[in-house]
Order: structure tokens, then sequence, then C-alpha cells
């Protein structure tokens, strides 16, 4: 989203700011400037001096400005996206964007990363997941792959004390993989916060930028799904999900296979009494 003209006059810091800001217009309508410049480890004097230096008076007047400009309920987001599109030609248009998605994702993706993230997986005693809203869906499929390989999975409630009852189970032996877009949850930072307390595993999947850095993360991983006020696409998260599952797959190959090779066995075994639907 490019909410400012000319960044090439900006100072580095200005900078700095600028592609924050852009890339999490929601979430900054939220933040306080010492926030902001505690996120970015820069002074809060140069945050201060950016709104200056971009044509506002203060924070305050960019954020009505941002208010204003951009709405971004479910029915909006949708519709703006839909009235660019032509129906002739959406199936190429979806592959596009969903090609841009892709590419700045792999830019973001460190080497190791992936392999680091299958083998905090493979050697966890429970794997909890965390995947509230429209994410749930990416956990089911994890879920489903990754017990078929003998994992223990437990999926965490998206909301409320029922979140804890599950969580207070957590121990070190265990990891916690959590998917984060638009904002941090509460509920995230929470068990994140736990997690900390009883030394397991966190990786985080986000479409957050910022969240990247400064939490208690073993790994975080970036996923583009499109700018604030447009429809999200889930392509991105989902080929990361099956990324982690042929990961841990590869790690450990022999295994894998043989509780695939059973699962074969028992459908055959069954079959007149359990037939495929």
């Amino acid at each position: 989203m490019n909410l400012f003209a000319q960044k090439e006059q900006l100072s580095p810091g200005h900078l700095k700011i600028a592609d924050f800001v852009e890339r999490n217009p929601e979430e900054i309508l939220f933040m306080t400037e010492q926030e902001i410049a505690d996120r970015l480890g820069v002074s809060i004097a140069t945050v201060s001096r950016f709104w200056r230096a971009v044509g506002y008076d203060n924070a305050k007047a960019f954020k009505i400005r941002l208010r204003t400009s951009e709405d971004t309920t479910p029915a909006l987001k949708l519709n703006k996206t839909i009235s660019r599109m032509d129906t002739s030609s959406l199936p190429l248009q979806l592959l596009e964007a969903s090609v841009s998605h892709l590419q700045e994702t792999l830019s973001h993706m460190k080497q190791g990363d992936l392999e680091h993230a299958a083998s905090i997986l493979a050697e966890a005693r429970r794997v909890y997941l965390y995947a509230p809203g429209p994410s749930a869906g990416l956990a089911e499929l994890l879920s489903f792959r990754l017990s078929r390989f003998g994992l223990t999975v437990i999926h965490l409630a998206g909301s409320g004390h029922e979140l804890l009852e599950s969580l207070m189970h957590m121990q070190q032996e265990d990891m916690v993989l959590l998917m984060s877009f638009t904002r941090l949850l509460p509920e995230a930072e929470v068990i994140l916060d736990y997690a900390k307390e009883v030394s397991s595993k966190a990786v985080l999947v986000t479409d957050r930028e910022d969240l990247l850095y400064g939490l208690a993360t073993e790994l975080s991983f970036y996923v583009s799904r499109g700018e604030l006020g447009e429809f999200h696409s889930m392509v991105t998260p989902l080929l990361l999900m099956e990324q982690l599952v042929l990961a841990v797959g590869l790690l450990q190959k022999e295994l894998a296979l043989s509780k695939l090779e059973r699962l074969a066995e028992l459908r055959s075994r069954y079959a007149d009494k359990l037939p495929r639907g």
C-alpha cells in the first residue's frame, strides 16, 4: 500500500517508519509513537518528526486521514477487490496475484528455516496449534497431515478462558505453532508468554513483517496475503502448511512411510465395513 509520495527524499530513519506504516496500516491505528519507536528501534523524536516530513501535523492527523480513506470491513474488502476485476480474466488475475504473494513470501524466507521448523515439529511431544478465525482451516489441514505421521496435535481454543484449559498442560517438550494475521491478538500474547515460561518452543506464521522481530518465538514465517482494504488470500499460508508437512515427512521418512503403509493396510482390511466416502 503506497501512502507516501517521494519516499526517496526521506532520511533512513523516516524511510524505515514509512515502510512499516505502509505494510501495517491497520496496526498503526492503535499504536502510540513510543510503541512504534520501540518496535523499529528508532527514537521517539524520530517518530514525532516523521509525520511532518510526510505532510501531517502529527500522528493523530495521519490516523484520521487513514481511517477516513480506508474502511476494512470484510464486505468492503471483498467489494473493493471484486470491483477491480473482470470476470472474463478472473482466473488469470488471481493467478498473477498469487504469484506475486508467493514471490514476496519467498523473499522473506531464510535458508534453513523450513528444516528448523520441521525438526521442532518432529521432536515435539505434543504440537499445539493456535489458528483463530479464517486460519482455522489451515490448522485442520496441518493437524490431519501431521497426525498421519504419528504426531500428537492439540487445537487451542480461539478465544476466552477455554484457551487456558489446554494451554495449562503445555510443557517444555511441547511446541506451539501460532497463526497471527492482520494483528497480534491478546490470546496469542498469552500463549507466547506461557510458552516462554515453560520453555516451550513457539513458531509464528504472520502477514505482519513487524511481528517477525521482538517476540518470544523460536522461528517466525512471513506470508504475503494482500494489502489493507483488500480481500486477503490464503494461498501462501496454505503453501507453507504443505511445505511444513513435506519437510516433516522427509525428516522422518522411514517412520512416515511406515505410518502411511499401516493406514493403507487398515483401509484394505476394513474396506467392506468402512467404505471410502
